[in-house]
């Protein structure tokens, strides 16, 4: 068995991930990295799903990178976040996401608009001010 582990973390779903991927039976499996929502008189609230991508650099990402990272979810990808993300009620969110959590750059799927560019501490008030939709 490899060793999935990576700095006292595992990602114990990898193995299955590809495997799955593997199978051709008709139907399609999409990774959604993540769902952000609140509890509001004690009900699950759904307010954003995001898709998360990291930047290893230490330079400004170009418009190049960007572009290729829109063209990744130029596919079923994209359709299939925004569907899960409209049937949830909330916006589908790239975050791209600098190595060292300094800087993030956002892009609405959900209706096309970004890039938009955040420090560490400007991301954290954009979360917290998130409502969702309504």
């Amino acid at each position: 068995m490899p060793n999935l582990r990576k700095r006292g973390r595992e990602d114990r779903s990898l193995i299955y991930t590809d495997w799955r991927r593997t199978i051709d039976v008709g139907i399609y499996c999409q990774d959604i990295d993540q769902v952000e929502y609140r509890i509001i008189d004690g009900e699950i609230v759904p307010v954003l799903m995001l898709e998360l991508t990291r930047y290893d650099f230490d330079t400004e990402p170009n418009q190049n990178y960007f572009a290729a990272i829109l063209e990744r979810f130029s596919k079923s990808q994209r359709k299939a976040a925004t569907k899960f993300a409209t049937l949830l009620g909330v916006n589908c969110i790239i975050v791209l996401f600098k190595h060292d959590l300094t800087k993030f750059w956002l892009f609405n799927l959900t209706t096309n608009q970004g890039w938009y560019s955040l420090d560490k501490k400007g991301y954290e008030d954009w979360l917290v001010k998130c409502r969702g939709k309504n």
